[in-house]
C-alpha cells in the first residue's frame, strides 16, 4: 500500500504497476464502511472503522476531522493536514472551522502514526487538551481524538477521560 509508483514500475513495468495500484485502491475503497444515509458514530470503534482504511497505510501523518450533527452522523470527513513522517502542525482554529461553517455541534479529530504504533506522544496529549478547551469556548464538543496505527487505534478520550 505504501509502495511508490516509480519503485513498482522499475520492478514490474509501468502497465503492471498501474494495474497493481488500481487494485489496491479498489480494495481500500471496498473496506470503507458504507451505510444507508449518513454514517453514524456511536463509539470510538465506529470512528476508527471509518478512517482506518484511508489512514493506516500512509507513510506520512495526516490529520482528519469528522464533523458530526446532533445525531452523531458524519456530515464531513475532511483531511485538514498532510504532514511528515513524524509530525503535523495545524492551528486550533482550523480544526473547528468546518464545524462552524456547517453549524455542527461536534467533531472527532483523527490522525495517524506512520510507524503503526498508537501510543500518544506528549504533543498529541497537549494538542488534544487545547482542542477540548477551544471546543468548550465554541460550544462544539470534541467527542474524541483517535490515533490510527496499523489495524489498531487509540481513543484519547478513553485514555485521558475528559
Amino acid at each position: 500500500m505504501r509502495a511508490d509508483f516509480g519503485a513498482l514500475s522499475r520492478e514490474l513495468g509501468n502497465a503492471k504497476a498501474a494495474q497493481l495500484q488500481a487494485i489496491l485502491e479498489l480494495a481500500r475503497r471496498l473496506t470503507v464502511p458504507q451505510a444507508e444515509g449518513r454514517y453514524t458514530i456511536t463509539s470510538p470503534q465506529d470512528a476508527a472503522n471509518l478512517v482506518m482504511p484511508q489512514m493506516m497505510h500512509l507513510d506520512h501523518e495526516e490529520l482528519r476531522v469528522l464533523v458530526l450533527n446532533t445525531k452523531n452522523q458524519v456530515i464531513a470527513n475532511l483531511m485538514l493536514y498532510k504532514g511528515t513522517v513524524d509530525s503535523s502542525v495545524l492551528r486550533i482554529a482550523e480544526i473547528f472551522q468546518p464545524a462552524i461553517t456547517r453549524k455542527c455541534p461536534g467533531i472527532i479529530v483523527c490522525h495517524n502514526h506512520p510507524s503503526g504504533l498508537i501510543e500518544a506522544s506528549p504533543e498529541d496529549i497537549y494538542f488534544t487538551q487545547q482542542c477540548v478547551a477551544a471546543g468548550k469556548l465554541l460550544e462544539i464538543d470534541v467527542l474524541d481524538h483517535i490515533i490510527i496505527g496499523y489495524h489498531r487505534f487509540l481513543s484519547l478520550k478513553e485514555q485521558l477521560r475528559w
